[in-house]
């Protein structure tokens, strides 16, 4: 059984930075900053790492790592906006196509 030490709550860290990057990087500038993704990863991994740990779970990295993934899934579908929103090429011009 894992337990609480300085190298868990490190490689917590690690595995949360790493996920926050991957997710930043596949999402592009559709979801939140990559920057953001990052630090909502190292702070979610951890908390969730620990909480696995107070409830005696095994595999406190995967349950972390899933939990993490959920979390910034969660982050970036709600803050989802189209790459037309942030460059503000926002055409809101009524188009009526006339038969002839």
């Amino acid at each position: 059984m894992e337990t609480l030490s300085a190298t868990t709550i490190f490689w917590l860290l690690v595995l949360g930075a790493t996920t926050g990057w991957i997710v930043g990087y596949i999402m592009g500038h559709e979801g939140i900053t990559l920057k953001s993704n990052i630090i909502w990863g190292t702070v979610g991994a951890p908390v969730i790492g620990i909480c696995a740990l107070y409830v005696q779970m095994s595999g406190v990295l995967v349950f972390a790592l899933l939990g993490t993934l959920a979390m910034l899934f969660l982050a970036n579908v709600f803050h989802l906006h189209h790459v037309e929103d942030i460059t503000g090429n926002i055409d809101r011009r009524i188009r009526i196509n006339k038969k002839n």
